[in-house]
């Protein structure tokens, strides 16, 4: 699978500014060429051939591969974090909160993994999760506030939301390593319902 744009064709930098169009491409372009032929063998000419951009376009917007390869993972990371916040914000509903945030991170997941990347390029990919684990997990406890908010109204008492966060985070970037199937795909779509369920036989007891 080639990556392609965000579920909803935003793409945005920290501030929630739109990009310029070609910095975007070449963004895009070294997500494939990374996929394609691993980062560390990678070179600038072959980047910008990629992405379709002139040598003076690429240099224009990034001096070295160091620089890019830190701005492909920093704009990776921010559209997550944008992004599932963003599903976050259409549901009033806590359950919905919470089905949105889920299926968000598991087309996120899917959308923005080069195929084989772990076969090809281990090391690029192990380095962004272990350095924005705990950015990811903040932005999915910050998503989740509502539904928190409402299970801990049917406990009566606070939930480790950090806990429920990393746990999320965590399930989610294993589909990365082991492609979810049929069947775990339905556990992480009926999640709200389930989670519904034992809090609330857990709030009877």
């Amino acid at each position: 699978m080639t990556p392609t744009a965000l579920i909803d064709g935003e793409m945005n930098g920290r501030e929630g500014e739109p990009l310029p169009a070609s910095v975007i491409k070449i963004l895009e372009g070294t997500l494939r060429a990374i996929g394609s032929r691993g980062a560390r063998r990678l070179s600038m000419s072959e980047i910008g051939e990629v992405s379709g951009v002139s040598r003076g376009t690429l240099y224009r917007y990034f001096s070295t591969k160091e620089e890019l390869l830190e701005a492909v993972a920093e704009f990776v990371s921010i559209n997550y974090e944008n992004g599932v916040r963003a599903a976050a914000a259409e549901n009033t509903d806590p359950l919905e909160t919470l089905r949105a945030v889920l299926r968000f991170s598991a087309h996120f997941s899917e959308e923005r993994t080069p195929e084989r990347i772990f076969e090809i390029e281990p090391a690029f990919y192990l380095d962004f999760f272990r350095s924005h684990f705990k950015r990811h997990t903040s932005a999915v406890r910050d998503a989740l506030a509502r539904t928190f908010d409402h299970f801990e109204g049917i406990l009566g008492k606070p939930i480790d939301r950090d806990g429920v966060a990393q746990a999320i985070v965590r399930m989610q970037l294993s589909t990365v390593i082991v492609p979810a199937d049929g069947q775990w795909s339905n556990i992480w779509d009926g999640a709200p319902e389930l989670l519904k369920r034992w809090i609330t036989a857990s709030a009877h007891h």
